[in-house]
């Protein structure tokens, strides 16, 4: 079968579907070609009539098997349905979901950093299509892989496939459940970085081995995306979820934790030169959207009304705890909020972006040596419909997670969940991740 790329929906937002009919011949299959103020659908000719249905709405119907939606915004996400009828009988449905490129130039107004990430001028999205329950994604952008030429793909943090291309197939999808796909390529970091890096282990009497050059000589870039997958009794134009009524309607948040999953974990393994065998406490948990605790906690809303759209930004610090070396409590402080930031981008009725920048560091230093800090950026972009894309970097330590949700509402949806890889990635020199994520 000819797989091309196509296109669903995923997320928390609307999703739109039809049932598909029992008796199925040739399966309806459809390329995209986006532009960056339209997109162009052309599927193969497996009926006598088609309809076509953006954001649940019919916007087209007649007997060419293509379609091409105009006036489109730069870097907006857009969703289809395909539905084709033979003789009079509905035939096949295809769900597609895509994104329009972006300009050169996407305006972030009052982000003062022309380097700030800014999923406006990102080129990287995954298109996803779904038919009849087989879910084909499809990795787009300037994506290449240095160390090996090969693709790992994830699916809700499970390895699936470590030799794979830009398109992957998935035909162990089940109606009505949410999957989350990732895609990563490793990128080699430059001579003069490498040669940081090598200096980094050198101040700590140590040399990496070829086995370890992997790890700290590429940068892991990730590709996410959230999908659910469409109920088989959903009809076209149906909502998958509705946001929640009352006073907080059309309103999407983020919210992104660090942690250090141990009990105890050695002073000295976080802050180089620390002696005296003390040890710092952890906060012992696995990964979780809001049980437990953490060393740092960011939230942030978007909020929309008929006039525009308002950010809401909290934040907070959890307790550095210190212990001796037989895990004996000695003392506690916070450290500052100061350097965990919002910047507020271009708003208005129909999408929000802000920038989140996060610099945490430990909250004391008895002996005076550096103290690192947990630092990663993200810029946001939210939409009115539900719909959020974010593009950023992060330090690979500590444990890092990150959601989308709705407030007021029991809609909540993984977006990555990071292992810590190891103290000495909170070296400034220490190759970061970087992520890209769509919903």
């Amino acid at each position: 079968m000819n797989k091309k790329v196509l296109i669903t929906l995923a997320s928390m937002s609307l999703i739109f579907t039809t049932p598909i009919a029992q008796a199925k011949g040739e399966e309806l299959e459809t390329e995209i070609n986006p532009k960056s103020k339209e997109v162009m659908l052309d599927w193969n000719d497996v009926g006598d009539r088609y309809e076509v249905y953006s954001e649940g709405k019919l916007v087209w119907k007649g007997t060419e098997s293509n379609y091409i939606q105009k006036d489109l915004s730069p870097s907006s996400p857009q969703r289809y349905d395909i539905v084709a009828y033979k003789d009079g009988k509905k035939a096949d449905t295809i769900n597609v979901d895509t994104r329009t490129l972006p300009e050169k130039q996407a305006a972030i107004k009052n982000v003062s950093d022309e380097e700030a990430p800014n999923p406006l001028q990102s080129d990287g999205y995954i298109d996803s299509t779904i038919n009849d329950n087989v879910l084909t994604l499809k990795l787009r952008g300037n994506v290449q892989d240095d160390f090996d030429g090969k693709l790992k793909v994830y699916k809700d943090e499970k390895l699936l496939d470590d030799d794979a291309e830009e398109t992957f197939v998935d035909e162990d999808v089940k109606p009505g459940e949410i999957y989350v796909y990732k895609f990563v390529a490793l990128e080699k970091l430059s001579e003069s970085e490498i040669e940081q890096v090598n200096k980094e282990f050198e101040k700590r009497g140590e040399t990496i081995r070829f086995d370890q050059m992997k790890d700290y000589y590429f940068r892991p870039h990730e590709y996410i995306k959230a999908i659910k997958i469409p109920e088989k009794n959903e009809k076209v134009n149906s909502l998958a979820w509705e946001p929640p009524v009352g006073p907080h309607p059309n309103q999407t948040g983020i919210m992104y934790r660090t942690f250090i999953p141990n009990k105890l974990v050695p002073a000295k393994s976080i802050v180089s030169g620390w002696t005296n065998g003390d040890q710092f406490g952890g906060d012992n948990r696995s990964f979780s959207f809001s049980g437990g605790s953490h060393r740092t906690q960011v939230e942030a809303v978007a909020r929309f009304t008929s006039s525009g759209s308002t950010t809401y930004f909290r934040k907070h610090v959890g307790l550095t705890k210190l212990y001796d070396k037989k895990g004996k409590f000695k003392k506690q402080n916070r450290a500052s909020s100061k350097d965990i930031t919002l910047q507020q981008g271009n708003k208005n009725k129909s999408q929000n972006y802000f920038l989140i920048n996060h610099n945490a560091k430990v909250a004391f230093n008895d002996f005076g040596w550096l103290t690192p800090g947990i630092s990663y950026t993200v810029g946001v972009v939210v939409y009115k419909n539900g719909r959020l894309t974010a593009t950023g970097s992060r330090d690979q330590a500590p444990s890092h997670e990150m959601y989308a949700y709705i407030p007021y509402s029991d809609a909540m949806v993984p977006l990555f969940k990071a292992n810590n890889k190891g103290f000495e990635y909170l070296a400034p020199p220490m190759p970061n991740a970087r992520i890209n994520v769509s919903i």
